[in-house]
């Protein structure tokens, strides 16, 4: 069970682990600790996909970034077939959510909003992306 941190800690967790691929190739972490790391940052950015839209409005950008985070955290999935929609139904990811949402009513709009923001504006995940 992860522990309770800032919303903006976990995201920023989220992104980092992202931009490092490599810390999922990391031989001492198992196949169920690194899908369950997946998990944790596929709830994180489940909990934008709600946040977001109240606090910015609607941006395409946004939503561009989001379904690319969400397909390269599933790319490093264990299981190859899974999807966003499957992994929702999981009872391990539900207590990430959870904890995921809780962690973002314990955080001020403020700091919600930068990490919006953080995602909207984020160039460097787009370029990379592309390349």
């Amino acid at each position: 069970m992860i522990k309770m941190i800032s919303f903006r800690s976990l995201m920023g967790l989220g992104l980092a682990v992202l931009l490092s691929q490599a810390v999922l190739a990391d031989d001492s972490l198992s196949i169920a600790e690194a899908d369950a790391m997946i998990k944790e940052d596929l709830a994180s950015t489940q909990v934008l996909i709600e946040v977001c839209p109240t606090l910015n409005g609607k941006n395409a950008k946004f939503d561009q970034n989001i379904q690319k985070i969400i397909e390269s955290h599933l790319e490093s999935h264990s299981s190859k077939s899974m999807t966003f929609d499957k992994i929702q139904k999981d009872s391990e990811y539900q207590s990430f959510l959870n904890e995921a949402r809780q962690a973002a009513k314990e955080t001020t709009q403020d700091e919600q909003k930068s990490v919006c923001n953080d995602v909207i504006n984020y160039e460097a995940y787009s370029q990379n992306m592309s390349e």
